[in-house]
């Protein structure tokens, strides 16, 4: 029942979006022109390796700011560990923090501290903020009643019972972890196409210049780039969590 309703879905809304009035034979066309005369360029291998970096470093001071506020707001959120009037309040406010695209966020970002990977960083911290704070919550609604019930005979401290929890079940909140910092990589180089710097910046650049040559370059240089981290990060999650 589920796969007819999606395929009804998907002609629909095709239809509405207007797929049946693209001419996808000269789309086709067009990429394949692109890609034949883009080339690869040299010359800006070394920028784009540096933009890269910039990418790195926004996702990484992302996520792991991302966490240390949204920890505490998934605890807060979650009726089995906080209050269930403080829970029901959280809960609210981080659903709000997630109804924001981050592409918005970053232009927020840019108009507060000027274009660069500063107004980057912080725009994906908040969305960060909001998206592991559910996933968090959600990992603390997994953990038994009877184990709750025997750690509240030792202690009533909120924060002490939060990270026992984290504890029971870190391998799950590190796969979370993993997963929002594979998804800000992709993120920033996105965001960058409206200031907030990462490797998007310069291939915003470059499209308003039209070196597609330098483009294909960047593009292809971020797509071996998600690639390598993509593979480490299966590879730890493999090895480590499941081993």
């Amino acid at each position: 029942m589920v796969i007819p309703l999606l395929a009804a879905l998907v002609i629909i809304s095709a239809f509405l979006l207007g797929f049946h009035q693209v001419n996808w034979s000269r789309a086709m066309s067009n990429l394949i022109t692109w890609i034949s005369e883009g080339g690869f360029n040299t010359d800006v291998v070394a920028e784009g390796l540096y933009a890269l970096l910039d990418t790195m470093y926004i996702s990484a001071f992302a996520t792991a700011a991302g966490t240390l506020i949204a920890f505490p707001l998934a605890a807060l959120s979650t009726p089995s560990i906080a209050p269930a009037p403080i829970a029901s309040v959280m809960r609210m406010f981080t659903s709000l923090i997630r109804t924001v695209p981050s592409l918005l966020y970053a232009v927020i970002g840019v108009i507060m501290v000027g274009p660069g990977p500063v107004a980057g960083a912080l725009a994906l911290t908040i969305y960060t903020t909001g998206y592991l704070a559910k996933l968090f919550y959600e990992t603390f609604e997994n953990v038994d009643k009877e184990f709750l019930d025997v750690m509240r005979t030792f202690t009533r401290s909120l924060p002490l019972l939060a990270h026992l929890v984290y504890l029971k079940l870190r391998k799950q909140f590190i796969t979370n972890i993993m997963f929002v910092f594979e998804y800000n990589l992709r993120t920033a180089a996105v965001i960058g196409f409206v200031g907030a710097g990462g490797i998007g910046y310069y291939i915003s650049q470059y499209i308003s210049l039209l070196r597609y040559d330098a483009v294909f370059t960047l593009v292809l240089l971020t797509f071996l780039f998600v690639g390598v981290i993509d593979i480490i990060s299966y590879i730890f999650r493999k090895k480590v969590l499941k081993g």
